[in-house]
């Protein structure tokens, strides 16, 4: 279980969604989904490389609580910055998400 005091940081999760032009082009636009308290870390070179070995280029691990639906095509906004998620990992049953996420510029 993970302690509440951790939980220091306010994450926005938004998901895609599409939208149609008048003239019938699709645009890709961000959905806000839900403002959630989260544990954000940066992540260490030593990380960095193990994540790479792995495939996958990611700076940050966010832990939130267990929200039900989320997906990898979602996205979070941390203070400003936008966070495209990689991979997420439900830790102790239905109680905790581990999402590695990387900074979009």
């Amino acid at each position: 279980m993970i302690n509440a005091g951790m939980m220091r940081e306010r994450v926005l999760l938004q998901r895609p969604a599409t939208n149609r032009t008048g003239l019938g082009s699709a645009n890709l636009e961000w959905e806000d989904i839900a403002e959630v308290w989260a544990s954000v870390l940066g992540l260490s070179s030593r990380e960095i490389l193990q994540a790479m070995q792995a495939n996958a280029i990611v700076s940050h691990k966010v832990r939130i609580r267990f929200y039900p639906g989320i997906e990898h095509t979602w996205r979070m906004v941390w203070r400003g910055r936008v966070l495209e998620i990689s991979s997420i990992v439900e830790r102790e049953v239905r109680a905790i998400h581990e999402i590695l996420a990387k900074e979009v510029t």
